[in-house]
């Protein structure tokens, strides 16, 4: 039996409870910790050392707040044991629990790629009109691809559907001529150029070090003046 809302479930040949927008609530909480974590970091650290219960230099984990911030936020919607139920449903493990991905009201196609001294970590980012996201890469158990399991279910969509499919998305799923269809089915999304992707930490770090600078100061501030 398959569901369309979380009043209905799908098993799985594990006997798990599989249902359309599943995991949302789990989604929501990573991304508020991630949101929420540096000014947390500023605050505390600032209250602590102004009441001398901490020394002076724990200011600078504002310096590293930022990258946990980061970090949350990727690997809390990274998926794995990702498997494909009826009605197009596509079930991951997280971090914060299980998630199911209704194919069928996809709304966003993202494209994310680590570039590192090995291989390129390239994985998409899916997002469903039910709230809920996943990074992933691969299906367990099964002879097809994410790539063409996403393809499919994005050309399945009507005319005039408005799925936001990222640049590097649809260069990756082969579907940049239908992204560039004047009135399609699909919107276009940022596009950032493959040149740029390896220049991204050159770029990032003059940022991040102006962000962390901002923090640490302020929570020198914060312990100064309360």
């Amino acid at each position: 039996m398959t569901a369309n809302s979380a009043k209905g479930t799908a098993h799985s040949r594990d006997s798990i409870a599989i249902f359309a927008g599943q995991g949302r609530t789990g989604r929501r909480a990573a991304d508020l910790v991630a949101a929420l974590l540096p000014p947390a970091v500023l605050v505390v650290t600032g209250l602590l050392v102004r009441a001398r219960l901490i020394d002076d230099d724990f200011v600078m984990l504002n310096w590293v707040s930022l990258a946990l911030s980061a970090l949350v936020s990727f690997c809390a919607h990274i998926g794995w044991h990702a498997r494909l139920h009826d009605g197009g449903l596509l079930s991951v493990r997280t971090l914060t629990g299980r998630r199911t991905v209704d194919l069928a009201r996809l709304t966003k196609v993202g494209r994310i790629e680590v570039v590192a001294q090995g291989p390129t970590d390239d994985r998409l980012i899916l997002t469903d009109a039910h709230g809920v996201r996943v990074i992933l890469n691969k299906l367990k158990g099964s002879h097809d691809t994410v790539d063409a399991t996403v393809r499919r279910a994005l050309l399945h969509k009507p005319a005039n559907a408005g799925v936001t499919v990222s640049g590097r998305a649809a260069e990756r799923l082969d579907l940049e001529a239908e992204v560039r269809r004047p009135r399609g089915r699909f919107k276009a999304g940022r596009r950032i150029p493959f040149s740029l992707i390896g220049f991204a930490p050159l770029l990032v770090v003059p940022v991040y070090l102006l962000l962390a600078f901002v923090l640490t100061y302020g929570g020198v501030l914060l312990a100064d003046t309360l």
